[in-house]
């Protein structure tokens, strides 16, 4: 017979009242839509942290890499140039090696590299510099090749010289070139001593070509030459350029004044002396009319001016003889100086006999000694001059009669 045990049964009721209660409320919160996006949102969270921990993404290193530049041209600085000049440099060109980032490399051109070259404390003689080179931000200088430079600097002198100017071409037909004038007519020239010395002249050149009118106030270049006439690099010359005239002209004829005398002077004086201000002028017109014309003889001084004795200055208007179209200069003045009249007997005078036929023998019977005083008047000192030489008594012959004749010798 099996024995039984009973074992009572207690009722939990406060557990599972309150499991119950547990359920009751979880369910609340599931049900809650705003409780489960924050749930949610939080175990998203949770997750992705667990997952992406150690996940360290390492920054990718950026690549660097070299080039060569070639020719990059050093710039001189910091000379005083007016005292002294770069004579020599073994070399104005320098190659570079650089790096830096690819992209960088690639968006520089040769002109953004600078090499420069410091002369600011470089002495007279020769020298070796070195290099200073700027490059772009984010460029580094690998090597500078050469790094250094040799120069020699001169010491500048300066002289004056005169300026000449060569035409080229040829006027217009008929037409003249006259004396060239420019302002200044002297330049100062500024070089190295040695390369001084080796100046020869200082020109400029004008052409002329075809030209009918005068050039006026023509700037013109100014070249410093030596004697093979090649141009010296370098020169400063100041002014470096001047104004030039070039007179183009007609075709002109250069004759000889003659004077003539209009008006009388005052009782008892005479010219004792005049002088022209000019001996020529220029007539300017036809070949035909240049041809025709030996001197200018339209010259007017009316003494009727004169008052007294001494010195005067008369001015006399010149004009173009007819057929021509200009004269040069267009006045004139005439210093006329005159004197007391005086008088003088000059004994001996021989007299010479012209105008005998080769058939004819003429003698002169009357004087017998063939001679003649003559009485002068003019000015003292004109007359004091005055020898029996300076005179001339020619009795002419040709239209007498043969045998026997008389007549008056000519003076």
């Amino acid at each position: 017979m099996k024995s039984s045990v009973q074992i009572p049964l207690r009722k939990k009721n406060v557990l599972f009242s309150g499991s119950g209660r547990g359920m009751i409320i979880m369910n609340k919160w599931i049900n809650n839509n705003n409780i489960s996006k924050v749930l949610a949102l939080a175990v998203s969270i949770l997750l992705w942290s667990m997952v992406h921990l150690n996940d360290v993404t390492p920054t990718p290193t950026a690549k660097i890499d070299s080039r060569i530049i070639d020719n990059v041209k050093v710039q001189a600085f910091g000379l005083d140039e007016k005292k002294y000049i770069l004579s020599a440099m073994d070399t104005d060109q320098v190659q570079l090696e650089v790096k830096g980032k690819k992209s960088d490399l690639l968006s520089m051109y040769s002109e953004d590299y600078k090499v420069r070259l410091d002369l600011s404390k470089v002495k007279v003689g020769t020298s070796t510099l070195p290099l200073t080179v700027d490059v772009p931000s984010g460029i580094e200088v690998v090597n500078v090749q050469p790094s250094t430079v040799t120069v020699n600097i001169e010491k500048r002198d300066t002289s004056s010289f005169p300026v000449s100017i060569v035409t080229s071409g040829e006027p217009a037909a008929g037409y003249q070139m006259g004396s060239i004038t420019m302002e200044p007519a002297t330049v100062s020239v500024t070089l190295p001593e040695s390369d001084l010395k080796r100046v020869d002249k200082i020109q400029g050149s004008v052409s002329i070509d075809g030209e009918d009118a005068t050039i006026k106030e023509k700037r013109v270049k100014l070249t410093a030459l030596d004697k093979q006439g090649k141009e010296i690099e370098g020169a400063v010359i100041e002014p470096s350029t001047i104004s030039v005239i070039v007179p183009i002209t007609p075709p002109y004829k250069e004759v000889p004044i003659e004077l003539h005398y209009s008006g009388q002077l005052p009782d008892g004086l005479v010219i004792s002396k005049a002088q022209p201000s000019v001996t020529t002028v220029k007539l300017y017109g036809s070949q035909d009319a240049l041809a025709g014309i030996k001197s200018y003889n339209d010259v007017d001084v009316d003494l009727g001016q004169i008052k007294e004795a001494g010195t005067m200055v008369l001015p006399v208007d010149l004009t173009p003889p007819q057929g021509f179209e200009k004269i040069e200069p267009s006045s004139m003045e005439v210093e006329i100086t005159t004197v007391s009249n005086s008088q003088r007997v000059i004994d001996d005078i021989p007299i010479k006999i012209s105008g005998a036929g080769s058939d004819v023998q003429a003698a002169i019977k009357s004087p017998a000694s063939g001679t003649m005083s003559l009485k002068l008047s003019g000015a003292p000192g004109l007359l004091n001059s005055l020898t029996k030489d300076d005179i001339q008594l020619i009795a002419s012959v040709g239209n007498l009669n043969a045998r026997y004749a008389s007549g008056e010798p000519a003076g």
